[in-house]
């Protein structure tokens, strides 16, 4: 009896070691899942998402940089000369051509920024005499052509000698020695342009301008 209590005890104590054994790799199991977790959890990337976005320098110096050329730019407009100041040049020009006419012409002039124009009154010297109506006619159109040349060819590149201060319209009035209105007519800058240019003949350049032509109250036949 005392063997069989033996062996059965001894199988108990096996049994509980084993059972025991059990329970320790079981439980030891555990832990080790539960500290890897642990581990793994902080590994979290908030830290890339919240990394804020750098300025380029350019985009924050872009606004003085186009602050500066504003600044230049209103500094250029107020050193331009005003339509009105550049035809007033363009009258001195006028002027300074008739003065150097030696046939004793002479012309009353007018200037219309408002609408880029210039007005002449000439006085026709006899308006029986066809050679001297038809030169008198002629004579404002080649003085204006020979502005329009000049500032179209200028070789100096002097400031005062561009398009811009040629009237886009010469209005002409001619008038008799009494003072009537014998024919009115007018010049486009457009028409002596393109004879500049060769692209008009002087045949259709002289065609154009005559064909503005109206007769005055003061007009007659033999005065043509």
């Amino acid at each position: 009896m005392s063997k069989t209590s033996t062996i059965i005890r001894s199988i108990a104590i096996a049994l509980f070691i084993i059972s025991a054994g059990c329970s320790t790799f079981v439980g030891g199991s555990g832990p080790a899942e539960e500290t890897t977790a642990l581990t793994q959890t902080p590994e979290s990337t908030p830290k890339v998402t919240d990394t804020p976005t750098p300025v380029p320098p350019e985009t924050e110096n872009t606004p003085m940089a186009t602050e500066e050329f504003e600044t230049e730019t209103e500094s250029n407009n107020e050193d331009e000369l005003s339509k009105a100041e550049k035809l007033k040049q363009f009258d001195e020009n006028m002027q300074a051509l008739y003065d150097l006419d030696d046939e004793n012409r002479s012309a009353e002039t007018d200037v219309f920024s408002q609408n880029d124009s210039y007005h002449m009154t000439v006085e026709m010297r006899d308006t029986t005499n066809f050679t001297k109506t038809r030169n008198d006619r002629l004579n404002p159109l080649w003085k204006y052509y020979a502005i329009v040349e000049d500032y179209n060819n200028n070789d100096d590149h002097l400031p005062e000698r561009d398009h811009t201060y040629i009237p886009d319209t010469v209005n002409i009035t001619f008038t008799t020695e009494d003072g009537g209105v014998f024919e009115t007519t007018h010049i486009k800058y457009i028409w002596a342009y393109k004879y500049y240019t060769d692209e008009w003949s002087i045949r259709i350049f002289m065609a154009k301008y005559g064909s503005t032509t109206e007769e005055g109250p003061a007009y007659h036949e033999n005065g043509r």
